[in-house]
């Protein structure tokens, strides 16, 4: 959990207390601030939304800031509405385009290699700035101690639109009303997702000089971890492990948000991303050198609380959705093949039982779990975890591509 300490940004800095945007140079300042690396892949009209969203509000801003966009070969008109933008915006936006796909974690790199600015902030072609918000996060980031911040994470709110009444559903705010504005966010909680919106990549906002560094000097590890679709986890878990000094703090402010989308996992997805991607990346941490006594237990008691949730992920899939899997027999292989014999005993048996145990059996279990997590307040984030349960296994299929075996 967060320590709830204020955080003074420029405490360290009594005695150059002027933003870096400001600073007195001699002749014109051409160093970038922020640049805000964009994902793109098949995705057009979110991304033209997006550009939309976030280029007149940098276009107003007299910092640096720069616009870094990797198209992951994508095979709609991404293409053309970057170029459309690029002819009006041509100082701000950097632009990539993939000759094949790379992947998630590979063009999430490329993105970030493609940035010059002091910090970078990671983004999604899908999910939007809200009103004002790059100007709030610029002015943030010009107050506090570039050298000393690892990683910033910012507040978002989800939402689902209703297809049948074009309402906006707020599904989550996790604006913290009883911490400050800013507050720092304790290591454990940053290595063990713990503290919320640490996985999404469009809340986190890195140190550039300390990322390029990570690639720099640990580029094996990041290879290795290359395939989980969760590279930026490694990322901050190797700088924060690497660098004991180093502080993450949030700023606890509504700044992106974020239209759930809708798409249809399998069982084997959720297995991978789940259970094998963070299975894999804790063990690339334990193998790096870097962790601690204390971060090495908690990543070793890291085992039960995934294999808890992956159940759960079987438990909402069948209780909202087909119980969907590529093949019967290949979901079984896979526990065998790619995890520990107990573990692949456990899930083939809750697996088994699950696929021959009806519906509304889970779905009643899963309102008594509501029922004692949230008290006589269940009501309002039952209904939201039951729209959002079946909003999103409507779409096709999101496959995820495969892992290796460690």
């Amino acid at each position: 959990m967060s320590t709830g300490k204020i955080m003074n940004p420029i405490r360290d800095y009594k005695n150059k207390n002027k933003p870096r945007g400001e600073k007195i140079s001699n002749g014109a300042n051409n160093k970038i601030l922020l640049s805000i690396a964009i994902l793109a892949w098949n995705r057009a009209p979110y991304l033209k939304n997006l550009l939309n969203n976030i280029l007149p509000q940098a276009r107003e801003l007299k910092e640096k800031v720069e616009i870094c966009i990797s198209n992951n070969n994508s095979t709609d008109n991404t293409r053309e509405v970057v170029m459309k933008f690029k002819e009006k915006y041509p100082d701000l936006i950097k632009y990539n385009e993939n000759k094949e796909n790379l992947g998630f974690d590979k063009n999430f790199l490329k993105a970030t290699e493609m940035s010059n600015g002091d910090f970078v902030w990671t983004f999604g072609h899908d999910d939007n700035i809200v009103e004002n918000g790059l100007s709030e996060v610029v002015k943030f980031l010009k107050r506090i101690p570039e050298d000393n911040i690892g990683l910033i994470v910012v507040k978002r709110e989800s939402y689902l639109i209703d297809k049948q009444t074009g309402k906006k559903i707020i599904y989550e705010n996790t604006l913290d009303k009883n911490q400050p504005e800013t507050f720092k966010i304790d290591k454990k909680d940053i290595i063990g997702l713990s503290f919320p919106d640490i996985v999404f990549i469009s809340a986190l906002i890195f140190n550039n000089k300390l990322l390029k560094k990570i690639f720099r000097e640990d580029r094996a590890i990041i290879e290795k971890g290359i395939g989980t679709e969760y590279i930026q986890i490694l990322l901050y878990s190797l700088m924060f492990s690497k660098y004991p000094y180093i502080k993450g703090i949030a700023f606890n402010k509504i700044i992106v948000s974020q239209e759930l989308t809708r798409c249809k996992y399998s069982i084997e997805d959720r297995f991978k991303l789940h259970y094998l991607s963070r299975k894999k990346i804790n063990s690339l941490l334990l193998s790096s050198g870097y962790v601690d006594l204390n971060i090495d237990r908690m990543l070793t008691k890291w085992d039960r609380k995934k294999r808890r949730g992956f159940i759960f992920d079987m438990v909402s899939m069948r209780a909202f959705q087909s119980f969907d899997y590529s093949s019967y027999s290949g979901c079984l292989k896979k526990f065998f093949s790619q995890t520990t014999l107990w573990d692949a005993l456990i899930f083939s048996f809750f697996f088994l039982t699950f696929s021959i145990t009806p519906a509304f059996f889970f779905k009643n279990a899963l309102k008594i779990y509501f029922k004692i997590k949230y008290g006589k307040n269940w009501k309002s984030p039952w209904l939201l975890f039951k729209v959002v349960s079946s909003e999103t296994a409507q779409d096709v299929r999101r496959s995820v591509g495969p892992i290796e075996k460690d």
